[in-house]
């Protein structure tokens, strides 16, 4: 009996038409069971050998077992049989990011929204490779084309930040937190621009909207301290670090934000511990070793300045303002040949700023060079024109001082 019931399944099977497997697959894959709906759909291709879509079927399934290096063939193959079957396109690219083979990825996905361009997954995948492969600008322009998903008005907000530009990010979270109110990210993305943008009452707002909801959310909790620093309520801010500080020894950015409390109530020993301590936690914060510069600089310790400012400039090369501190410190130190170098590569990233351009053309008086000088003066007092001129429209538009992320929830 059990003989004639294994060969009445195999001529059942045989007997299938590929309409038949190809159901027989859909319903399947509908129960969630990725084994048995492959087996249908690899029955279906071998009587449909040229249909590019159950090639792209097969894929989609092996990639959902786990077998990625099989499934990249399958999506290969569709394409080839079909170079217009968009989902083949956006399969691959899926495939091959899994695969950290980021470049091919972003053009599988770019190919697949050029065929089905309104399609907001697509835009929306792409957007969130080319933000994770550095290309704000390719991922904000992809993420406007999905404008109904929170999640690419999210990536919009962060390439917006990225590009400097704090109302338009500040305006795409809005439009996540409309969509999405109850995602505390979101909120709390756009409470931190709010707050940059000098609207620290709103932001506030927002951070309370979630710790109504958790009051546990650790960053909407250091964001409320950063806040209160940023209101000048350094009291508050104070006690909001040290209870976190206290709850969270392990966050660097706590520290962090505990220093700068500190440092406004010129405690400076202790903002130097606090912003040590943050480094300990994480070395290669650079807005660390640059403020514990700046808070030694205060406290009158060059030496340390010095070293701060070495590690600031060694962990972002482009940070001018700590080239220009670099370079002031060791003019203090007497090093001048090192701090012209620092001070000329500030003016070089910076040439905005007068600063770096007075404190060379000291250093050049003082060996004598006095053309050199005058000329460094000349620009400095010119630089400074032309900023006073234009302050009312930078105002407007600059870049608030970086500051680390606080760690997510």
């Amino acid at each position: 009996m059990k003989l004639l019931v294994l060969l009445w399944a195999a001529i059942t099977i045989a007997a299938q038409t590929p309409i038949d497997a190809r159901a027989e697959g859909r319903a399947w894959k509908a129960k969630g069971n990725a084994a048995a709906a492959l087996a249908a759909f690899e029955r279906a291709a071998q009587a449909s050998p040229r249909a590019a879509d159950l090639q792209d079927e097969i894929g989609f399934l092996l990639a959902v077992l786990g077998r990625q290096a099989e499934a990249v063939p399958r999506f290969e193959q569709a394409i080839a049989l079909d170079p217009r079957y968009a989902p083949a396109h956006f399969h691959l690219g899926v495939a091959l990011w899994l695969r950290k083979d980021s470049a091919r990825a972003i053009t599988a996905a770019t190919e697949a929204a050029r065929l089905d361009p309104k399609n907001a997954e697509y835009r929306f995948r792409l957007a969130n490779m080319l933000w994770e492969a550095g290309d704000a600008k390719g991922a904000l322009r992809e993420a406007l084309a999905a404008p109904a998903r929170a999640d690419a008005w999210n990536i919009a907000g962060l390439a917006r930040q990225r590009m400097g530009d704090m109302r338009g990010a500040r305006d795409a979270y809005l439009q996540a937190v409309r969509l999405k109110p109850a995602d505390a990210e979101y909120r709390n993305s756009l409470g931190l621009m709010q707050v940059e943008l000098g609207m620290a009452k709103e932001g506030l707002a927002q951070f309370q909207t979630i710790l109504k909801a958790d009051p546990n959310n650790r960053t909407a909790q250091i964001n409320t301290g950063y806040t209160y620093l940023q209101m000048g309520d350094y009291d508050a801010a104070l006690a909001q670090f040290r209870r976190l500080a206290a709850e969270h020894p392990g966050v660097a950015v706590i520290h962090y934000d505990l220093g700068l409390a500190l440092k406004q109530k010129d405690q400076l020993t202790e903002a130097k511990a606090a912003f040590r301590q943050a480094l300990l936690l994480d070395p290669a914060m650079v807005e660390a070793h640059y403020t514990l510069g700046i808070t030694c600089w205060q406290n009158g310790d060059i030496d340390e300045t010095a070293d701060a400012m070495r590690r600031a400039v060694a962990g972002r090369p482009d940070y001018a303002e700590a080239h220009y501190m670099l370079g002031t410190a060791l003019k203090q130190k007497g090093e001048w040949e090192a701090a012209a170098v620092a001070l000329a590569e500030a003016i070089r990233l910076d040439p905005a700023t007068p600063g770096p351009y007075n404190t060379l053309a000291q250093i050049r008086q003082q060996q004598g060079d006095r053309d050199a000088a005058r000329k460094l003066f000349a620009q400095a007092a010119a630089v400074k024109r032309k900023l006073e001129n234009s302050q009312a429209e930078r105002l407007g538009t600059m870049r608030p001082a970086t500051r680390p992320a606080p760690p997510r929830p």
